[in-house]
């Protein structure tokens, strides 16, 4: 008999999976539903608050300053002949067009009586008692706002300063609308507000006209990718990944999904008050939480960075240009989510908002605030967590394609806009997943990011100058 000892064994060049990964996918995957399911949940409690509170819509305010612009601008141009009598060729009605994009955007009492002041400016008559009163009398706090509007048009657009402050507090650029109109036409005030509100709809029709441009050659761009990965010359492709690593994926992002939605909840909710600003130092080491955890659950380094695209591609400047290239080849995909996102406001009278627009409308501390937000955290941020850690953790398990798709729900789901606003942003996070298969690298769909969200920041400060 042989005494010998047996030798160990060697070392496999394959590390163990990570213990549990499975449970933990499943865990992650019930996380990750039940934060989808509060987040609807959240959007609908603060729509219902918005409609019992009195403040400034400012989605409705900037279509209504687009609304007022158009219709000035119209009525002078020699296109039309010049004057009102102008647009009675118009092949519509072009005030009753006007005022029904308008009312798309009104929910609540106060929008109805929005509504009335821009509609007083587009018929050129001050709104009838009986629908001020009407207005007045659904709801009672707006009969102070009612009786400071009576006494504009009595006085000729003169009121008190400080219920002109409350007017403005309540609703925005429409007290000023209100009190242009009861104003002479060659009042300084007036002028501002029409010249204010023809730079908003010149600033709007530009922009649009630009995207639309680009949404065309975005198609060209879009129609050779897919001729090319039928040739086989383009490769989408993911690394391909355990299930065992890609449960462990799908935890860390569950991990930090959960946090990022219920900390900063937490934080406001407690006794010490805290500065807006205070969020943000939670959110980040949730953040360095979530994207270490794979490496914590024992994923080896090179693996890690891989699966999470965290290396340079093949180089930063050629990653950074086929951002750029693949955020024009995604506008059409865009394009096609704004048009069921409008057959979603037609069906359910949802309408799509988002908070930044009302640090936009701030001051300039409140803007730079907003624009970081947007265009440097944002990308950086969700980009690490949706196409590193979700997005390769559902692929794993779904195949790329429903992975995509899931991927890009949750990632709708929980930003703010509401369910109208799902399908634009789908189809965003559909294209920054599609650059992800194509670069390996998260530089490329990053850098689409931050180009996208830069280009409403500058929207939004040409809007609110």
């Amino acid at each position: 008999m042989n005494d010998a000892a047996v030798p160990p064994p060697l070392p496999s060049s394959h590390p163990a999976p990570p213990r549990f990964s499975r449970l933990g996918a499943a865990l992650a995957l019930c996380v990750i539903a039940a934060c989808v399911a509060y987040a609807a949940t959240m959007h609908s409690t603060h729509r219902e608050a918005d409609e019992t509170g009195v403040h400034p819509n400012r989605t409705m305010e900037l279509m209504a300053r687009y609304v007022v612009g158009v219709k000035e601008t119209m009525t002078t141009t020699a296109l039309f002949g010049g004057g009102q009598a102008g647009l009675e060729g118009f092949p519509v009605n072009f005030d009753e067009m006007l005022v029904q994009n308008l009312s798309q955007v009104s929910r609540s009492q106060a929008d109805k009586l929005r509504l009335l002041i821009a509609k007083s400016w587009l018929s050129g008559s001050w709104p009838a008692v009986s629908e001020l009163e009407t207005v007045a009398a659904q709801n009672e706090g707006l009969q102070a706002d009612v009786k400071s509007l009576q006494q504009m048009r009595a006085n000729h657009g003169a009121v008190n300063e400080d219920d002109m402050k409350k007017l403005r507090a309540r609703h925005g650029w429409f007290a000023d609308l209100a009190r242009a109109r009861a104003l002479p036409k060659s009042d300084a005030a007036r002028q501002a507000v029409v010249q204010q509100s023809t730079q908003t709809a010149v600033v709007l029709i530009c922009f649009s006209m630009l995207g639309l441009l680009l949404a065309v050659g975005g198609l060209v761009a879009l129609i050779l990718g897919i001729v090319q990965w039928r040739s086989g010359n383009l490769k989408l492709t993911l690394a391909l990944r355990s299930r065992s690593q890609a449960g462990v994926l799908l935890e860390g992002f569950a991990i930090y999904l959960a946090l990022f939605m219920f900390v900063p909840r937490l934080l406001r909710h407690m006794s010490v008050l805290l500065p807006p600003w205070a969020a943000y130092g939670p959110a980040l080491l949730i953040l360095i939480l979530g994207m270490l955890w794979p490496l914590l659950r024992g994923i080896p380094r090179a693996d890690w960075r891989q699966a999470l695209g965290l290396h340079r591609g093949k180089g930063l400047l050629r990653e950074v240009r086929a951002g750029l290239l693949g955020w024009v080849a995604s506008l059409p995909l865009m394009v096609a989510g704004m048009i069921a996102s409008s057959w979603i406001m037609r069906l359910t009278g949802d309408v799509p908002t988002h908070p930044i627009v009302d640090y936009f409308a701030g001051g300039g501390w409140e803007k730079l605030g907003a624009f970081l937000l947007a265009v440097v955290w944002a990308p950086v941020s969700e980009e690490i967590m949706f196409r590193g850690l979700l997005f390769p953790g559902l692929s794993a398990w779904l195949r790329w394609l429903a992975g995509m798709l899931v991927g890009a729900f949750v990632f709708a789901a929980i930003h703010p806009q509401g369910w109208a606003g799902v399908p634009p942003i789908m189809a965003l996070a559909g294209g920054f997943s599609l650059l992800r298969m194509w670069r390996q690298s998260l530089i490329a769909p990053m850098t689409a990011h931050a180009l996208n969200n830069g280009i409403m920041c500058l929207v939004m400060m040409f809007l609110w100058r």
